[in-house]
């Protein structure tokens, strides 16, 4: 080529770039909030703008595109001035063909000599951050560059005090003060994996074999790459995880299409079109929501009278209930605190231009905190329960034991590890409340919590194992036969499982991300029912079914009976059976009660 059309071309290039500059539409400020989940996910932080698909990202928080997302990117603030020309390192061994494309509103061949590909690229997927992610807004500045094959191209900067620097991850000052513009790490790291991305597209840009004649060309749209694409079809692909705010759950897909006469499709304002909006995770994150509200609600409302009742009747006042009442008071709080968790900071991440995640203020931080130990205190006390009542059955001369060592086992441990977590975070990983969780730091922070979790997980087995055991070998010294007997200690034990939380093992392990949404959903709801509805089990069979607990109340009947005015019924109590007999001038009635199960 010679050089005047080498210069021609960069001249309508840098005629497309400063038009396309000009011309490009804002971004609406309004996040979706896709979050991220309590349950571990994949290993790759993920967040949505308002262009494209959480966690969520798990979650603990992403956001969900607009279907509008496309279209829909926000332009820089712009004024003149003068730039530097640092050379791009680039960290690949393979070399950088002499031109990549960009598609969205430059639809151009970019050179890459200077680091002029990576430098635009990376400036448009910092523009792609939704502006409420960001703590402070870069100086962007337009300028005419020359390149060192002598041709002009559009340049993208940002000035910090006296500096002017490119958007370059290779340069640890320039990528700093990037870093610094934004709330978190995590918002970082997922700029840094798209600018990265786009490179590697470009790297892999001579591997592929070109398309037929007229096929749409190899393109960056300035979160996806894609390949040469025959005329009239359209490509699928796996949503990026860096459009996520948390890390993205399970599997969504958005397309791509070729017209058929070559081209990418494009809106009604010429800018080529990526179909984001099929990435939105909205749909499946507030329908989980609403279920695990629904969930905790149930538990909530059968928990509280469950608690008046052990508090209210003086004969419950032993040490068996004692330990259940504080088993009740830590599912009370687990069930609160998580509802309180979804109202206040999950669910208002769809909605409205602000976002408590992203205030990260001391409020929403202590909720997550207190979230965390009642979550612990549950298991505690389900390891509490679990040792009181392996005592009573395998060495039962010995008695309960002391009461207040239950209670230093139910209560101590939760305030320690929840304590040490939000300490480490608040050190560490201080942003989006504590519910991101970047696994870019490699951390693990969640660890502190979880794997206590899994160690009462283990030792509850081995003490339902030996209960199980002891059972069937008093039951068959009882003259019962073999087969009854396991059938009998199969009951209990099976009765005891919500107690000593072995119904976990049926969600033990979370599916891999690249589930369908579809199935992944599925496996939600089973996982948020047998959390949430923990304390709706343990109140209707260590409360409401219990038999003393019965007994005092059909008492409070008799008693409330009695006190009503003389047109009601007369009602005797015996107390040698324990029933009430209702007489009435169409007969008598008797309540039996029934068999125990504490």
């Amino acid at each position: 080529m010679s050089a005047g059309c080498q210069k021609a071309k960069g001249a309508l290039a840098l005629a497309i770039l400063l038009l396309s500059a000009w011309g490009a539409p804002r971004v609406s400020a309004q996040d979706t909030g896709d979050l991220p989940s309590t349950r571990r996910a994949p290993p790759t932080p993920s967040h949505v703008s308002s262009a494209s698909p959480s966690d969520a990202r798990a979650t603990r928080s992403s956001s969900s595109p607009s279907p509008s997302a496309s279209s829909s990117r926000p332009s820089p603030s712009l004024s003149s001035s003068s730039a530097f020309s640092p050379s791009l390192s680039n960290s690949s061994s393979s070399p950088l063909p002499q031109t990549c494309r960009m598609g969205y509103v430059i639809k151009s061949d970019l050179p890459t000599i200077d680091g002029y590909y990576h430098h635009l690229t990376c400036f448009w997927c910092y523009q792609f951050t939704p502006s409420h992610r960001r703590k402070t807004d870069l100086v962007i500045k337009r300028e005419v560059t020359t390149l060192s094959d002598g041709t002009k191209w559009a340049e993208f900067v940002f000035v910090v005090g006296n500096e002017t620097y490119y958007f370059d991850v290779e340069d640890p000052v320039a990528w700093g003060h990037v870093q610094d513009s934004l709330h978190d790490p995590l918002e970082a790291s997922k700029l840094e994996g798209c600018c990265r991305d786009a490179l590697t597209c470009c790297e892999e840009t001579p591997l592929d074999s070109r398309g037929e004649e007229g096929s749409c060309p190899r393109t960056w749209d300035g979160w996806m790459c894609f390949p040469d694409t025959p005329p009239g079809d359209t490509v699928s692909f796996t949503c990026p995880s860096y459009a996520y705010k948390s890390r993205s759950e399970c599997a969504l897909e958005g397309t791509k299409t070729c017209w058929a006469n070559g081209s990418w499709l494009q809106d009604e304002r010429g800018v080529e079109k990526t179909e984001y909006a099929t990435c939105s995770h909205r749909v499946y994150h507030i329908r989980n929501y609403a279920w695990e509200i629904a969930m905790h609600a149930l538990s909530l409302v059968a928990v509280v009278p469950a608690i008046c009742m052990i508090l209210y009747f003086r004969a419950l006042r032993v040490q068996r209930f004692y330990l259940h009442l504080n088993f009740l008071l830590a599912l009370f709080g687990k069930a609160l605190m998580s509802i309180l968790d979804l109202v206040v900071m999950r669910i208002p991440e769809y909605s409205g231009d602000s976002s408590v995640m992203d205030e990260n203020t001391v409020g929403c931080r202590f909720l997550v905190f207190l979230t965390k130990v009642f979550s612990l205190a549950v298991w505690t006390w389900m390891l509490a329960e679990s040792l009181y009542l392996h005592r009573l059955i395998v060495a039962a001369l010995r008695g309960g034991g002391k009461t207040w060592m239950y209670l230093l086992v139910g209560w101590v441990p939760p305030f320690l590890l929840s304590g040490a977590w939000a300490t480490a975070r608040g050190v560490l990983e201080d942003y989006q409340c504590w519910l991101g969780d970047d696994h870019g730091d490699a951390k693990d922070l969640y660890l502190i919590t979880e794997l206590p979790k899994l160690i009462i997980l283990v030792v509850n087995t081995g003490l339902l194992v030996n209960m199980t055991r002891v059972l069937m070998s008093h039951l068959k010294n009882t003259n019962t036969d073999s087969s009854t007997a396991n059938r009998r200690a199969v009951k209990a034990s099976t009765f005891l499982l919500p107690m000593f939380g072995l119904q976990f093992f049926v969600t033990f392990f979370v599916p891999p991300f690249t589930t369908p949404c579809a199935g992944m959903q599925a496996y939600v709801f089973i996982a948020t029912a047998i959390d949430g509805l923990q304390g709706l089990y343990i109140a209707v069979v260590y409360c409401y079914m219990n038999n003393e607990v019965r007994i005092q109340v059909r008492r409070s009947t008799h008693h409330i009976w009695q006190r009503l005015p003389t047109s009601a019924p007369d009602v005797t109590y015996d107390r040698r059976t324990d029933a009430s007999h209702i007489h009435s001038g169409a007969g008598v009635s008797v309540a039996t009660m029934a068999s125990t199960v504490d």
